[in-house]
């Protein structure tokens, strides 16, 4: 049944732990070959949902989809898909090479080339044993495991906790090949570079509710930068002065040897109207996610959100 156009879909899923109500009518669908971002502050339901895709947890209403299938349906569903949560707790006397053998034994597949190669990738030495792995050795095991048996499905919750900035690179390489080959990923991640560089569309959820969806480029093409500037005081009161003249540019904060200003526009119009100021230092940060969705779907006056 994998003619459907979804990888996922949730319809209507529901799910609270005695009187806490962590889901709320959650329905959602990613697109086959698509990275999609699953975004939230803690304790939103992302982990929640991604137990109840996965059929570790079981929604107390609405039902779930993989590539058409119902997702209790495990034995057709689990062989294509791969996990990676944010922390590989496993603390085994097993060397990564058995457990991986384990892992593979379960997908009744020859994958230990494929754990190989990664291995070398990730340069980690699979003699090793588990419980003498710092946190992020453990992280590139949970990494293998996932992607070993060439899955048609990645599901990432926070996949990066413990990379170093270079583990975090080949990471987001290997995501782009899986992309290339076909494959589609639902991520949870609170860094920004990676959601950026990675996702097609985001999806932001808050108390246990989607509150938007939204094409990544279309957010950060129209979304406020931050722009910091250190410089003398009479260098600061001109700009402060000045700053209406571009369109886009506001002031947020300023002290004696810094200011900080919002700006949505064409960055080079920014830059020719700084480079007229006697300027120290300067800093455009890329906005958050984070903050880009609670800024567009933040209450109407009426009460709802904006979709």
């Amino acid at each position: 049944m994998e003619d459907v156009a979804y990888a996922i879909k949730l319809v209507d899923i529901d799910k609270s732990f005695k009187k806490n109500r962590i889901l709320r009518g959650l329905t959602l669908e990613v697109n086959q070959g698509e990275i999609y971002g699953f975004l939230g502050p803690n304790g939103a339901g992302k982990t929640t949902t991604i137990r109840i895709i996965l059929d570790i947890l079981r929604a107390d209403n609405g039902y779930v989809e993989i590539f058409g299938e119902s997702n209790k349906k495990i034995s057709k569903t689990h062989p294509k898909i791969g996990y990676l949560s944010g922390e590989m707790t496993l603390d085994s006397d097993l060397s990564g090479e058995q457990y991986l053998k384990f892992v593979n034994s379960r997908y009744h597949k020859k994958s230990m080339a494929n754990a190989n190669f990664l291995a070398d990738l990730l340069k980690i030495d699979l003699k090793t044993k588990i419980s003498k792995l710092s946190s992020g050795n453990r992280q590139k095991i949970g990494l293998i495991s996932a992607l070993m048996h060439n899955p048609k499905l990645l599901i990432l919750d926070e996949p990066t906790q413990g990379f170093d900035p270079l583990v975090q690179q080949i990471f987001i390489k290997l995501i782009k090949t899986f992309k290339k080959k076909g494959g589609t990923v639902f991520m949870s991640s609170h860094i920004l570079e990676e959601v950026q560089e990675l996702c097609d569309r985001v999806c932001f959820i808050k108390e246990g509710s989607i509150i938007g969806v939204k094409d990544v480029k279309e957010i950060t093409s129209s979304a406020r930068k931050k722009i910091i500037i250190k410089a003398d005081p009479k260098a600061l009161e001109k700009i402060k002065h000045q700053h209406n003249s571009l369109p886009g540019l506001n002031l947020i904060n300023q002290s004696d040897d810094f200011m900080e200003l919002g700006f949505s526009g064409d960055v080079n119009k920014l830059i020719d109207y700084l480079s007229v100021h006697k300027i120290d230092d300067l800093t455009i940060k890329e906005p958050e996610l984070e903050e880009i969705f609670i800024d567009l779907y933040k209450p109407t006056k009426s009460g709802n959100t904006e979709s």
